[in-house]
């Protein structure tokens, strides 16, 4: 990390004496260790490790539990997501000069912006198969992302000491950091049960994700989690095919493992995906999408700075349709946009995605 610092030192005495310095040397130390604890700070109201869970809030939007006819699909899913957070730092001591009975006052202010831009390819495959269980046809899925991040923290502030004279000696300070990680992401292993009852349409899922992604516990952006996570699922899809009329929910809980690198526990988290859209006709579509996150219990384990729960809300508009491939072939294609709101403990942004799937 790359500092810029201007002293404006009121002291105007030309010769070093030990009082200065040893106070240069609280000022440098002082500088050091304010610049860790507020990055440390900026990071650690982020709720669960990374800032972000193993699912893609808003990933799944239309006909969210109507499963498709049995066969074989393959989708890929354009993700990108754009977030910022801003954490205010302030910190006061005393400080004993060894040897002396004077006492120095040292204050930092200032204030630590986080940015996070990432994009995703998620190519997934499933497959619906012909015969049925518990009344439903089963399918299974493996969804396999290739992932980009970039991570840029930026610090400024002041330093502040006062000495036994109550003259203030104050260092104007900046710094900023940025970090990247790109490769294969985890992977994502889901079974599938679906039913038909006239216009209602539901389905069953468990999501596994397993640690396939690059992790180094010494960056602080990886592409991977290094953790295990079990999710189940339950979607509805209610459509009136006679007025072109959906609505479609998805709902399900994250039960995170911990990360054996950093012993972080990420808490248990709760999301929900919600789509209202008219369908114009049968190749085209557009309406509302919004997604809801909570985070059900704290971040545990030696790594978790403090057990902080994390909360957003989202809304936005959702087009799509169906495009021709040939005679037999076609393409299910949607483009989707959220803006988050009411953010608790986790970045603040807006994600988009772009959906192509076709049946092969």
């Amino acid at each position: 990390m790359q500092q810029s610092i201007q002293d404006r030192s009121h002291d105007a005495a030309a010769r070093p004496t030990p009082l200065r310095k040893t106070r240069h040397a609280l000022r440098c130390a002082a500088l050091l260790a304010g610049l860790v604890a507020a990055f440390g700070h900026a990071g650690g109201v982020q709720a669960v490790e990374g800032g972000s869970g193993v699912y893609a809030l808003g990933y799944i939007a239309p006909q969210a539990g109507l499963m498709p006819d049995p066969g074989s699909y393959f989708s890929v899913n354009y993700y990108a997501y754009n977030g910022t957070s801003t954490a205010n730092v302030s910190a006061t001591r005393q400080v004993s000069i060894a040897g002396t009975h004077l006492k120095l006052q040292e204050q930092l202010t200032g204030s630590i912006k986080t940015q996070v831009d990432s994009a995703s390819s998620l190519f997934s495959l499933t497959h619906v198969f012909t015969e049925t269980m518990l009344g439903g046809n089963p399918g299974l899925a493996v969804l396999l992302p290739y992932a980009k991040a970039d991570l840029d923290l930026t610090a400024s502030g002041v330093f502040s000491l006062t000495g036994p004279s109550g003259r203030s000696h104050s260092l104007s300070l900046s710094g900023k950091d940025s970090q990247r990680d790109s490769g294969i992401g985890d992977t994502t292993l889901t079974g599938l049960l679906g039913w038909h009852d006239g216009r209602l349409h539901s389905m069953a899922m468990l999501n596994v994700y397993a640690p396939t992604g690059s992790f180094d516990k010494q960056r602080a952006v990886n592409v991977g989690r290094n953790h295990w996570a079990i999710e189940p699922m339950a979607a509805l899809t209610w459509l009136n095919e006679a007025t072109g009329l959906e609505v479609s929910g998805a709902a399900g809980i994250t039960f995170n493992q911990i990360n054996p690198a950093t012993d972080y526990k990420s808490g248990d988290e709760f999301h929900l995906d919600l789509t209202v859209i008219q369908h114009v006709s049968e190749k085209f579509y557009l309406g509302l999408v919004a997604y809801a996150y909570q985070q059900l219990t704290g971040d545990s384990g030696s790594g978790a700075t403090s057990a902080y729960k994390g909360r957003v809300y989202s809304l936005g508009p959702i087009i799509g349709g169906m495009i021709p491939l040939g005679q037999k072939q076609q393409l299910f294609i949607n483009g989707r946009y959220y803006q988050e709101s009411g953010v608790e403990n986790r970045l603040k942004g807006n994600t988009f995605f772009l959906t192509g799937t076709v049946k092969f």
